[in-house]
């Protein structure tokens, strides 16, 4: 932005000097703050020119200043639950779940072992035994969720207690007959999760998060942490939107969910206005929707909506005025979100989550609909459970369509990126890396896997920060480091014009701005 000569006769509160502000310009090398707004971006001779001696200086090193991320896609009150629990994440062998699983159960007394985390991969036919977790945790119930976060793994106490007849694997709906059984957390456990949660996102650069869910159910927890200002990040929550409900009990809960947002007045920290639906499953466990059966079988996913259902549904929640986003995975789940949004208004904004296997003949459609694409790069990262279980559920064919983010994005569609945490780890850094690379953190493949789906940088960073803000009509409000948006900034520990782009993974943020107030400094 432009250094004017009314931002001159103001002081700032804030500065971050001698960096590489993003997206580079010319002599843009610090960035002032006035409270809670950006004052100016220039040199750094400019902005020392806003300064005093009450003003707060942070030196960047050289490094990047960029826009905060913001994560368009997360499960942040489950996810900082999990930091507590059990943790499965990253074991690539069912040796390695079997040693992590009893050195937990050994230091932990609860009355059940909980946790998440496991790669299909890890077991023999890709889905672990009841008989496996009875011989790790024979003496209480326990309870461990795969990755993404839609196959359960129970031991036979944990079944006994549900009264519920099963191999130990439940997928989808039917992890609900365990999970209710889990002792209930405090509401000051709640609260203490979410404090350690955003600790994490601020040590990432995170000033904003969108949670995909059961936002209805935290309006509560959120609002408490703002009146009592530890709030280091903004949060929009989304509320449910399900299946299986009539005309009348439809009306219902949106009238109930309109009243739920008039009686929390929402403050620039804490936003609703979105709905959440799910539409499928996932490939892993062949339960996403898909229009061909999987590979050598005749299952073709488990859809959750009826054929015209979650259109009524969309239509009725547009018409009300509320954005909607539809977890979206198989290509039939997928077509089925696009044509729910057809006939709805573009202004809206809604929105696909993840996109992972979409058919060819519909990525156009984003574009053409105005339905934003939300997804989470760390998901396509070419790991064993993606070669070994992914990649076999659909075939070689259709897996050569996965997540198309650069045929979405160069088809004119906004794209946004985040996560899924807990389903992959809180972590931009690595989420670039997957987006411009399509390999692991060692390389792999050479050249990357489906290396035409690769993005620029520059392509990769917008998607974090201005497209996830316009994802949440908030594109006015942050997103960019202009004069007049919130004061919402991230301070990498290099310069990523510089940067080789296998090296991304491994950047680190050196300080969080949230609202012109440090939130983290390393």
């Amino acid at each position: 932005m432009a250094f004017t000569q009314n931002a001159a006769v103001q002081i700032a509160s804030l500065a971050v000097v001698n960096g590489l502000v993003w997206p580079p310009r010319k002599r843009a090398t610090s960035v002032a703050v006035m409270g809670d707004r950006i004052l100016a971006a220039g040199s750094d001779a400019d902005v020392r020119l806003l300064c005093n001696r009450h003003t707060r200086v942070i030196d960047a090193r050289r490094g990047t200043i960029l826009p905060a991320f913001n994560d368009a896609h997360v499960h942040f009150l489950m996810a900082s639950r999990s930091l507590a629990e059990l943790d499965l994440y990253g074991a690539e062998t069912q040796i390695e779940v079997e040693r992590r699983i009893a050195v937990y159960a050994a230091g932990h007394t609860g009355p059940w072992v909980v946790g998440r985390g496991w790669f299909y991969s890890a077991f023999p036919g890709g889905m672990p035994t009841v008989e496996l977790l009875d011989r790790l945790v024979p003496d209480r119930p326990a309870y461990i969720e795969s990755f993404d976060a839609h196959t359960g793994w129970a031991n036979t106490p944990a079944l006994l207690t549900a009264g519920v007849a099963s191999s130990g694997v439940l997928k989808e709906a039917a992890m609900l007959s365990v999970t209710r059984h889990i002792p209930a957390r405090a509401r000051a456990e709640d609260l203490e999760a979410l404090r350690a949660g955003m600790r994490v996102a601020a040590e990432h650069g995170i000033g904003s998060v969108q949670e995909a869910g059961e936002g209805q159910d935290q309006l509560e927890l959120w609002k408490a942490l703002h009146e009592t200002d530890e709030l280091t990040l903004r949060v929009r929550l989304a509320f449910d939107l399900v299946p299986g409900l009539d005309a009348e009990a439809s009306k219902g809960r949106l009238d109930l969910y309109d009243e739920m947002v008039r009686a929390h007045k929402t403050n620039p920290g804490i936003a609703t206005g979105i709905l959440k639906a799910f539409a499928d499953g996932v490939v892993e466990s062949r339960t996403a929707a898909m229009l061909e059966p999987y590979e050598g079988t005749s299952e073709l996913g488990s859809p959750l909506w009826g054929r015209d259902e979650l259109a009524h549904a969309v239509h009725a929640a547009d018409a009300r005025g509320w954005q909607v986003q539809v977890h979206a995975i198989g290509d039939a789940a997928i077509r089925q979100a696009l044509d729910a949004f057809a006939s709805t208004t573009r202004e809206r904004r809604h929105r696909i989550e993840h996109i992972e296997a979409p058919s060819p003949l519909d990525l156009p459609r984003f574009a053409d609909l105005g339905v934003i694409a939300s997804m989470q790069p760390q998901h396509a990262e070419p790991n064993r459970n993606l070669f070994e279980i992914w990649l076999p559920n659909l075939g070689s064919e259709r897996a050569a369509c996965g997540w198309p983010w650069r045929s979405i994005l160069h088809s004119g569609a906004h794209v946004a990126f985040g996560t899924d945490w807990p389903v992959v780890p809180l972590d931009p850094a690595a989420s670039l890396h997957v987006a411009v690379t399509r390999q692991t953190r060692a390389g792999e493949p050479a050249g990357g896997w489906l290396p035409d789906q690769r993005i620029k940088l520059s392509e990769a960073l917008a998607a974090w920060t201005r497209g996830g803000a316009y994802a949440e009509h908030a594109e006015d409000q942050k997103g960019t480091l202009a004069e007049g948006m919130l004061a919402d900034i991230a301070v990498l520990d290099r310069d990523l014009v510089t940067t080789p782009m296998s090296e991304l993974a491994e950047m680190k943020v050196k300080a969080t701005v949230v609202g012109g107030r440090v939130v983290y400094e390393g």
